[in-house]
């Protein structure tokens, strides 16, 4: 077996993205696993210089997708972007306490619902293309290549998903709720332990 240097540190730094991208998607977690396992054992196998990729995160997401796309061509699956998943990692409890899910469930309520509708008006490549350019932080060039469309394309598809909620959020209270939806969705937790790193 060919050395693969510090694939265990890479794989510990981003299996967890590379899970949570793959349930927003709406692939079952059985694929997912086998899915992630095999983008490192394909990048373990092929003795890649893993020094010589330039964005180690760009890279396994692209493996990743293209692998559960190849799991599904068979079936004729459709990628979409899952919102009831999405939803359920937003809104769990971290701290589970009597007083912590009280505050929560008073404030939580209302924002669940802002975040629903700013998602819903939104198509599944919208939603993707905004968790990975504003959570995943890839640049236009990047998203464009993970989601196979090209550069021009994916601005487009910002621009409008932007442009839509803008128009339906006016001038401040869309800042508010769109700063909010981002800082939601890079700082929430799983909602269930990854089995991954079981």
């Amino acid at each position: 077996m060919p050395s693969c240097g510090n694939i265990a540190e890479i794989y510990n730094n981003y299996v967890d993205d590379m899970y949570t991208y793959a349930i927003y998607l709406g692939f079952k977690e059985y694929d997912i696993i086998d899915a992630i396992q095999d983008v490192f054992v394909n990048l373990c196998e092929l003795n890649r210089d893993i020094k010589k990729i330039s964005n180690i995160k760009f890279y396994l997401f692209k493996s990743l997708r293209n692998r559960l796309i190849d799991l599904y061509k068979k079936e004729s699956f459709t990628i979409t972007f899952n919102n009831s998943t999405l939803l359920d990692t937003l809104f769990t409890d971290t701290q589970n306490t009597p007083e912590s899910r009280l505050i929560k469930g008073e404030e939580s309520d209302e924002i669940e619902k802002k975040i629903e509708e700013m998602l819903s008006l939104l198509s599944p490549r919208q939603r993707e293309i905004i968790y990975l350019h504003f959570i995943q932080e890839q640049d236009y060039k990047h998203v464009a290549e993970i989601m196979d469309i090209n550069y021009d394309n994916c601005r487009k598809l910002v621009y409008k998903a932007l442009l839509t909620l803008r128009n339906k959020y006016d001038g401040i209270i869309f800042i508010i709720y769109f700063t909010y939806l981002i800082y939601e969705l890079s700082t929430a937790p799983f909602h269930f332990p990854s089995p991954l790193l079981q």
